[in-house]
């Protein structure tokens, strides 16, 4: 099934931006990114992420969504406190992007705790990815300092501060 019969056009677009604060879905099939529109009413980074599938809501998550490793896009002073515990300087722009070990956003399955060879190739798997996603957003020159972080569904599963780069120029 390609991404285009998947996404909601409506609220969201493959333009990659870096103005303003979003969430975005990474097609692990396809390799696209796709970001939440920016609209008169609406904040992108409060926007649920199966809201941009067409067969999510903001209420409602859906099988739709196993193909696409979500994460969050901050410019400067849109986040606040802490993320799993760890402090986070929100003066700062930050790429935080899910990590899941146990879920292979390729072939759509659950890998067992038990299968540790499996979970440590996922996980260089979604590390690469993420890697991608934000070389994509620093590629935009953004005005700011931006940082990348992996976030895992427990503390420990997470990576904080994998990589910044400094304020390379307005878009």
């Amino acid at each position: 099934m390609s991404a285009d019969l998947t996404i909601n056009p409506d609220q969201c677009t493959d333009k990659l931006r870096v103005d303003y604060a979003h969430i975005g879905l990474f097609d692990a099939q396809e390799r696209r990114l796709w970001i939440a529109r920016q609209a008169p009413g609406l904040e992108p980074l409060r926007v649920s992420h199966a809201k941009l599938l067409r067969s999510g809501s903001a209420e409602a998550s859906t099988a739709d969504k196993d193909r696409f490793v979500c994460y969050w896009f901050h410019t400067p002073n849109t986040g606040r406190g802490y993320v799993q515990g760890y402090p986070i300087e929100w003066d700062e722009g930050h790429l935080l992007v899910r990590l899941d070990p146990n879920w292979n956003y390729t072939t759509r399955k659950f890998i067992p705790s038990t299968d540790t060879a499996r979970i440590e190739r996922n996980v260089e798997q979604q590390y690469a990815w993420a890697g991608r996603i934000f070389e994509a957003y620093t590629s935009r020159r953004p005005g700011f300092a931006l940082s990348w972080h992996m976030i895992g569904p427990r503390p420990s599963d997470s990576m904080f501060y994998v990589k910044r780069v400094e304020a390379t120029g307005e878009e």
